[in-house]
């Protein structure tokens, strides 16, 4: 996964709060899967483009693996099949239905949500701290976690005055909002955060 920031407007406004509606930031994220660009577009307001599979060939696509199923093998048709294994069919026969001249915006019907694709968006920084109060919590799934410690890293890194308060709310709030779901280890998160550069 790869994460820049592309570009932003920075209002001068004194008050954070008013700074942060009135400011906008844009992000390239290459390499993160489908599943995740999935979680990602939920987040409004907010402008979008992401790479087509309509238009860009799939061959031998590249796919993200979750270290949870790394290593795993599950039967299959009395036969062994690992993630891997599956990718590489499914890429197989995705190239297959290609050649037979099925259309790559039918044949990406098969493509799974491993599939990684680069995504750019723009935000305003008040989506954005919501956004970062919610996708860095330990609660949230691991690959749009990683994505939003990387973006916030990047923001605190060139905007230190709007978002070296932000994190997940137990540290941007001082408490847990997830109630009987906490991950139950706050100070560790709030210290995690409180040191990341």
């Amino acid at each position: 996964m790869e994460v820049l920031l592309l570009s932003s407007s920075v209002s001068k406004l004194e008050r954070r709060e008013e700074a942060l509606r009135h400011s906008w930031f844009t992000f390239l994220v290459d390499g993160i899967s489908r599943a995740c660009s999935h979680q990602l577009v939920r987040h409004r307001p907010a402008s979008y483009s992401q790479q087509s599979q309509r238009y860009v060939a799939m061959r031998k696509f590249p796919y993200v693996e979750p270290e949870s199923v790394k290593g795993v093998k599950v039967e299959v048709n009395n036969e062994e099949v690992s993630f891997k294994d599956l990718m590489e069919l499914i890429g197989k026969f995705y190239e297959k239905l290609v050649e037979k001249g099925v259309p790559k915006e039918d044949a990406r019907f098969v493509l799974p949500n491993a599939c990684t694709t680069r995504i750019v968006f723009t935000m305003n920084g008040e989506e954005l701290v919501h956004f970062l109060r919610l996708r860095t919590c330990s609660r949230a799934q691991w690959e749009i976690r990683e994505m939003a410690i990387e973006i916030l890293r990047i923001l605190r890194n060139n905007f230190p005055n709007l978002f070296n308060n932000v994190g997940p709310n137990c540290y941007y709030l001082g408490y847990c909002t997830e109630g009987k779901k906490s991950c139950g280890k706050p100070e560790q998160v709030r210290k995690f955060f409180a040191n990341l550069k």
